[in-house]
């Protein structure tokens, strides 16, 4: 097994995908979490300037995180058993992008009146479309008693427990999921995995 370094900001952002694939594999890696107050004088000396960087062997530094993702799902078993499988994966990530790009910038919205009007728009235009399709994608398989794709834990549910820990935001949207009965029992059965529990349980409480 290759040695890993993850290189990203003291956050979740678009690390912890990466962080739940390792935790999820029980692949131990260095998580090297770099504070805002520092980036600014390393990130001349990054490839692209900006991050995740993933290390593998102290060697091929892989940047850009969709790619260091899909690396991390086929390298730890988490992208399907074959080409439809993974692209059904593709399907889910993709759509779950969608949604949690705008969160994000929703997030760092300095004016609280549009950050407010952002989410709404998120909570009663955006998702619900995506979440019915979702909803429907993973009925199709084992009637959306297992996972989205396959019998066990890919990608595609990795990334949805990361994401709707964005959606479902205390106090503004704790429901989100109440419509989409399928996808709320996905997010807790695949929440309740053993490994990724732990991690979310002891991982470092960052306000994104």
């Amino acid at each position: 097994m290759p040695s890993f370094k993850l290189t990203y900001f003291n956050g979740r952002g678009r690390g912890e995908n990466a962080r739940l694939m390792f935790a999820a594999a029980g692949v131990p890696y260095e998580d090297n979490r770099i504070e805002f107050k520092d980036w600014p004088q390393m990130k001349a000396s990054t490839p692209l300037g900006s991050m995740p960087i993933l290390e593998v062997d102290g060697k091929q530094k892989l940047v850009e995180s969709k790619a260091i993702n899909r690396y991390m799902a086929r390298e730890f078993g988490f992208y399907g058993k074959d080409n439809m499988e993974s692209t059904r994966i593709d399907i889910v990530t993709e759509i779950i992008d969608d949604i949690w790009l705008k969160l994000v910038d929703a997030m760092f919205e300095n004016d609280e009146a549009k950050k407010e009007e952002q989410l709404n728009k998120i909570f009663t235009e955006t998702a619900p479309k995506k979440l019915e399709f979702l909803e429907q994608f993973l009925g199709e398989n084992d009637e959306g008693k297992s996972y989205f794709v396959g019998k066990s834990i890919t990608f595609a549910d990795i990334d949805f427990i990361h994401a709707m820990s964005y959606y479902l935001l205390p106090g503004k949207n704790d429901n989100g999921l109440d419509k989409y009965p399928k996808l709320k029992a996905l997010l807790q059965r695949a929440s309740a995995n053993e490994k990724i529990a732990a991690w979310i349980a002891e991982r470092p409480v960052t306000p994104f």
